[in-house]
């Protein structure tokens, strides 16, 4: 493994220094995939931040999870970021949750197949599941592998203000995530009103 090397007196604190949010050079670098900078910042001293949470509680793997950086992701984990793999950010949104949202596949599969399984039906602050997520940004193909690993029964579940999948699909206009809905289990949800009727 890469042991990280130390800079030059005072060199260290600028690669560590985070913005008014709590993101560091390393946090920033995750985001956008940039694997060559994050690997060069933890060899020369920033090691420590690659589990440093912002204040939103992002770490950087949640974030790499959230743009889709599976390479990122994948480095992450190789150097100490396992346990970022399935800790929520301070809306209760896991890696997992957050790859549904944005229709990553890719990280979706990788996060359940290195440890994430049980949060494919992990709900966040607000009751919403990676299903009801993924129903509501149109991401079919996360959708239906979702119910093959075993979040059938999230089809029907619904957030704390009572809105169903198919609720949020229709109020979306999705129409091929709405009539994916109804064949596989959601039928009755087509009258089901939310909390305020």
């Amino acid at each position: 493994p890469v042991r990280p090397r130390p800079l030059a007196v005072g060199a260290a604190a600028l690669i560590a220094t985070a913005t008014t949010d709590g993101d560091t050079p390393s946090h920033i670098a995750c985001l956008p995939g940039h694997l060559p900078v994050c690997k060069w910042l933890f060899e020369v001293g920033a090691a420590a931040d690659i589990t440093k949470a912002d204040n939103d509680g992002s770490t950087p793997m949640y974030a790499a999870c959230r743009e889709g950086q599976l390479s990122v992701c994948k480095w992450l984990l190789e150097v100490g970021a396992a346990a970022d793999i399935t800790k929520a950010d301070n809306d209760g949104a896991t890696p997992m949750y957050i790859a549904c949202q944005n229709g990553h596949l890719s990280v979706c599969k990788w996060l359940f197949e290195v440890g994430a399984a049980a949060d494919i039906t992990k709900a966040n602050n607000n009751g919403a599941t990676p299903m009801y997520i993924a129903c509501q940004k149109d991401h079919l193909s996360v959708c239906k592998w979702l119910v093959e690993v075993g979040a059938a029964a999230d089809i029907t579940k619904a957030d704390n203000d009572g809105d169903a999948p198919m609720f949020i699909a229709c109020w979306e206009g999705h129409l091929p995530v709405c009539k994916w809905l109804y064949e596989v289990g959601a039928a009755a949800d087509i009258t089901k009103a939310a909390n305020d009727g």
